[in-house]
């Protein structure tokens, strides 16, 4: 079987491509429901809402959004813009309305679909950006478009084609993410993105890919089994979940919650054979422990990544499922890989139980260098340094938004986190030079903080900076100036504000540090890295 290249990028081909190889298997399941869904059917739904969306004059280029926790159609508007040409984006419904405003002020969609509980704030959004976006909603509506309408059959879905793409360099997604400033940003994504995580690449034939049956097996542990997906597609690790699961046939298992008690029981329910879990999570597992009762022999890996999991939990996570690979993952949506870095065959799953820090060895397609960011030179091993990297994966930059500032003189991106390398290749994440917190693996900007603190009449001046938690990842902690005339302030007080401004997420766990002064450059910029520094020394 013989797929264009040029479509080979769109879902909608490699989904045809599974069905076309006779691989008869549920693709989705709803962990919460039991609820399940074939290739086939979600297919046809697909196909019916990118008819839909063209007859509301939806075309290539204009921007569909969703916001919606995990269900079984919660990917059709997404698979259905591929369709289309039209570019899909997705907020997350927990996300603050703070955060869901800036978001949807910046992609301003055309059409947005929605679960009922975000209705009210995506109205408002809606209204401060001045749009007329029409609202589809997943259930019951009176006010709005029902999805049910979306998926009903369609006269022209027999001959239905989807758009064809002849410049993988495209962007085909947007994905959001805290940037370096700390307000939320678009990040455009391109189809090398899913191209080059594609096991077809090496057969390519005269600008066809020859669709081998044997890249589809499974490995033998893994058939009949699922892959347990807790984020929504607001994160890049569920679109990329949602793309193997089609080029490979394993079902998705969707939650939205995780409860480190009932993993266990999913997990055995539903033979799952992988799994993506964030520090916090894995700390959870770790301490709620293994039932005695329970066979989890189909788990075959689990993955970590959104910040460092201590050599603590690494090992006790090890303890708790010695048959399972543990799989650390580093990446950047930026850079359009979903790990950087690999640990994949038996000789580096040895190596990552005994060194337990490393991210893994360099991925095939991605150049690395790490770089003075000082002097900008060049760093040999076990010298740490800013880890810079070019990719046909990289993103096509921000939507809207200017991003030269990512990339240095020569075009290497600058990931803004500091890194290392041993003698045999293997990376080590050492700090991060970029600003952004991470919060049992919610971004945190701290940008959003410091405008909450800048409203207190006490307040002369505020940075707030990550501190390390072992569980969590970072707690922000604000280090505060006080205005000369303000009555005694204490720190609970100034916490207590900011808690009652901003999500539960966003709290000042690391507590407040009342200084004299901030450390600046002869420029006018803060040094955190110096503040943060003298906090963690003890010398504030």
């Amino acid at each position: 079987m013989l797929l264009d290249i040029g479509t080979l990028t769109h879902y909608y081909t490699l989904i045809i491509s599974v069905q076309a190889l006779e691989i008869d298997i549920i693709m989705v399941i709803d962990g919460v429901t039991g609820q399940t869904d074939t290739f086939e059917s979600l297919l046809n739904r697909s196909i019916r809402t990118a008819i839909a969306l063209k007859k509301r004059g939806i075309q290539k280029g204009d921007i569909v959004t969703g916001c919606s926790n995990n269900h079984i159609d919660a990917c059709v508007p997404i698979l259905a813009s591929f369709f289309i040409g039209a570019i899909p984006c997705s907020l997350d419904p927990t996300l603050s309305f703070f955060e869901i405003n800036q978001l949807i002020e910046q992609v301003r969609p055309k059409i947005l679909f929605t679960v009922q509980e975000s209705i009210k704030t995506i109205e408002e959004a809606l209204r401060n950006a001045e749009l007329d976006t029409e609202i589809i909603v997943f259930g019951s509506s009176s006010k709005y478009t029902e999805f049910e309408q979306f998926i009903q059959p369609q006269e022209e879905e027999k001959e239905f084609k989807p758009i064809f793409v002849d410049d993988p360099n495209e962007t085909c997604i947007i994905f959001f993410s805290s940037g370096t400033s700390g307000f939320p940003k678009g990040i455009c994504i391109n189809h090398n993105y899913f191209y080059y995580h594609s096991p077809l690449i090496p057969r390519a034939k005269n600008n066809h890919l020859d669709v081998d049956r044997q890249k589809f097996e499974m490995d033998k542990r893994e058939r009949g089994s699922s892959f347990l997906n807790y984020g929504s597609m607001y994160f890049n690790s569920a679109g990329m979940g949602l793309f193997l699961s089609a080029i490979t046939g394993i079902c998705r298992l969707l939650c939205s919650n995780f409860n480190a008690k009932e993993f266990w029981y999913l997990a055995e329910k539903y033979k799952v054979s992988g799994v993506f879990l964030t520090p916090f999570q894995v700390t959870e597992l770790v301490k709620c422990g293994k039932p005695k009762d329970i066979d989890i022999s189909s788990l075959v890996r689990l993955s970590t990544g959104g910040a460092a999991l201590s050599k603590k939990y690494v090992f006790a996570l090890q303890e708790l499922l010695p048959d399972t690979d543990i799989i650390p993952t580093y990446g950047q949506t930026e850079v359009g890989i979903l790990a950087a870095f690999q640990i994949h065959n038996k000789v580096h799953r040895e190596y990552y139980k005994k060194n337990p820090d490393t991210v893994g060895l360099p991925v095939q397609g991605v150049s690395y260098k790490v770089v003075d960011p000082d002097t900008e030179k060049v760093l040999g091993a076990n010298e740490s340094g800013e880890l810079r990297v070019k990719s046909k994966t990289i993103m096509n930059g921000y939507y809207k938004r200017d991003c030269s500032n990512r990339y240095d003189k020569d075009g290497w991106f600058r990931t803004g986190d500091v890194v290392k390398y041993d003698e045999n290749g293997y990376f080590y994440v050492v700090d991060r030079l970029k600003e952004m917190l991470k919060y049992r693996g919610w971004h945190i900007p701290p940008a959003i903080l410091e405008l909450e603190l800048s409203h207190h009449p006490a307040v002369r001046q505020a940075v707030v900076i990550g501190k390390p938690h072992e569980e969590d990842g970072d707690h922000p902690m604000a280090v505060v100036v006080l205005d000369k005339n303000a009555r005694d302030v204490t720190a609970e007080e100034i916490e207590t504000y900011v808690a009652e401004r901003v999500q539960e997420k966003q709290r000042l766990r690391g507590g407040v540090k009342f200084v004299e002064s901030i450390p600046m450059t002869p420029s006018g910029k803060i040094k955190r890295r110096e503040l943060r520094r003298m906090v963690l020394e003890g010398q504030i």
